[in-house]
């Protein structure tokens, strides 16, 4: 009955803080978007340290290489900090080695994101040309510096433009259309 006992109290040990953390990630955001949500932390961003999708937020999102992203968060309760990293965020990756706002943890690149220092200022992140084709995520969180629990509300609007095909294109490919019409007229 005693080792019955300790391996109930193991698997609840062990098994039900990974179940309860077990979403990272907040939702998934192709195509661009405006999402309304909250983080449970003021400083869980800026000082590194979030281990779940609750202290910082991570929204996920598909893109080609070239396509143009634009993320603006506003808030009225704290300031705000935002990163963009190519691949996604697993609850392992943010316990070892450590979510980073300033550059690659567990399998995901650093793409870029907003400067802790600038505070207000740094709300934001304008025509960031994604440098590959994936999957991406964005990691948003509080940068206040001081670090109070609570419900800070948050919107965020995302916006992925695809690069459009230059007109030399356009115009290079009716040119060769024009040319293969001609060709068909001349043999027959």
């Amino acid at each position: 009955m005693r080792n019955i006992i300790r391996a109930v109290w193991l698997w609840a040990v062990l098994l039900l803080p990974v179940s309860s953390f077990a979403q990272v990630l907040s939702g998934d955001l192709t195509g661009g978007g405006t999402v309304e949500s909250s983080v449970t932390s003021s400083s869980a961003w800026i000082e590194s340290n979030a281990i779940d999708g609750d202290q910082v937020n991570f929204w996920s999102f598909s893109a080609n290489a070239g396509d143009v992203l634009s993320i603006v968060v506003q808030s009225s309760a704290i300031e705000f900090g935002v990163s963009v990293y190519q691949g996604v965020v697993e609850q392992m990756e943010l316990f070892i080695p450590g979510f980073s706002n300033y550059g690659d943890f567990g399998d995901n690149l650093f793409v870029a994101g907003t400067n802790p220092v600038t505070g207000a200022i740094g709300t934001s992140l304008l025509n960031l040309v994604l440098p590959a084709s994936g999957v991406y995520t964005i990691a948003v969180g509080g940068e206040s510096g001081f670090p109070l629990e609570g419900i800070f509300a948050y919107s965020m609007d995302v916006s992925i433009t695809p690069v459009p095909l230059p007109a030399a294109f356009w115009l290079l490919g009716s040119a060769l259309a024009g040319m293969g019409v001609v060709r068909r007229r001349r043999t027959a």
